[in-house]
């Protein structure tokens, strides 16, 4: 079985908006040879969302489509109250903020030995199984 990765809101915002950012280009490659289902949560997609259509300006009907995409080429892990729970405990041991936490206690309830983000310590070792990555780089 192919070990499951995570991938944080950022990189799917770099690789869906042409921003003329070089990030966009480094993660539509990095997505498109990423080689597995990526694991999203619902806060990735709402944040997509989000950003998408405030500050990518784009309408609803490409808003759609981008949702429908992500619903089809991801594996979701649900909301729940062992996640949120996780979260709580994360943010004790480890300082994360509320957001980041919900990221990466998602990553851990998903099954993931990989979340890869621009948004937390590259290299950091989470519970001993979830490693955050950067696929930029330490930038």
């Amino acid at each position: 079985m192919t070990a499951l990765v995570f991938v944080d809101t950022n990189l799917w915002v770099y690789a869906l908006v042409a921003s003329g950012d070089r990030r966009h280009g480094l993660a539509r490659q990095w997505l498109a040879t990423l080689g597995q289902t990526p694991v999203i949560n619902g806060q990735v997609l709402r944040e997509i969302g989000r950003i998408l259509k405030d500050k990518a300006r784009i309408d609803e009907e490409e808003l759609r489509y981008a949702m429908i995409r992500l619903y089809a080429t991801c594996r979701l892990v649900p909301d729940s109250q062992d996640l949120f729970l996780r979260a709580s405990r994360l943010r004790e041991t480890h300082a994360f903020s509320y957001w980041d936490s919900l990221i990466v206690a998602a990553a851990l309830e998903g099954s993931c030995v990989t979340l890869f983000t621009e948004d937390m310590q590259h290299g950091q070792v989470i519970e001993g199984v979830l490693t955050i990555l950067n696929p930029f780089g330490k930038e």
